[in-house]
């Protein structure tokens, strides 16, 4: 999963995601962050709850001054139902970004389950989007009713999956106009040349 791109319009967009954080102790200059008080409060006191953007939040609790909340998104039934049937969570409506925040916020809260718990659901969705995606890339009707989800999976996904799903297909489409270049040719037995006569065996006494 690509992160820390300085260049990356996805990545600087995930960062904008807003997280709540607590200061741990005042932050002098901080009551700009309050979003009630239109800048009289100078200060941002501890304990209080705001809402920053994710980049601001990551910064904050690399240098210990805030603790960042869990969003209830990725919270422990927001995970148990990611692992139960991933192929139905509509993670692209809680977020756009959803695996990358996700997992940079688990490395900041030190949630190894949470991070293993998002990644194993990444990979069955990316296990899903090989399945539709068939033999050329080529997404094929998924209207069974033995497996409803899938009909429904293109809707749920994230930007990455986004680029991954549409990315196979362009691939594949490419390599397939590549492999149209080249003549085919098909072997066949001659009709000229005819098959040697079989040698019976002789009977010995």
């Amino acid at each position: 999963m690509p992160f820390a791109d300085f260049w990356d319009v996805d990545e600087i967009l995930a960062e904008q995601e807003e997280v709540t954080i607590r200061p741990v102790h005042d932050v002098v200059g901080g009551g700009l962050l309050y979003s009630t008080t239109m800048g009289l409060r100078p200060d941002l006191a501890e304990g209080a709850k705001v809402q920053v953007p994710f980049w601001l939040a990551q910064g904050f609790a690399r240098r210990n001054t805030a603790d960042i909340e869990l969003p209830t998104m990725y919270g422990q039934a927001a995970q148990e139902d990611l692992q139960r049937d991933p192929t139905v969570c509509r993670l692209g409506m809680r977020s756009r970004y959803y695996f990358e925040v996700g997992v940079r916020l688990a490395s900041l809260m030190r949630d190894q389950t949470l991070c293993d718990d998002l990644m194993n659901g990444l990979l069955a969705r990316w296990q899903e989007t090989v399945a539709q995606l068939g033999s050329f890339g080529v997404a094929r009707a998924q209207n069974s009713p033995l497996h409803p989800g899938s009909s429904i999976f293109p809707s749920t996904l994230t930007a990455l999956e986004e680029q991954m799903y549409y990315g196979g297909q362009e691939a594949e489409t490419h390599f397939k106009s590549w492999i149209d270049r080249f003549a085919t040719y098909k072997m066949k037995a001659s009709q000229i040349a005819e098959a040697p006569p079989t040698k019976k065996m002789k009977k010995t006494r």
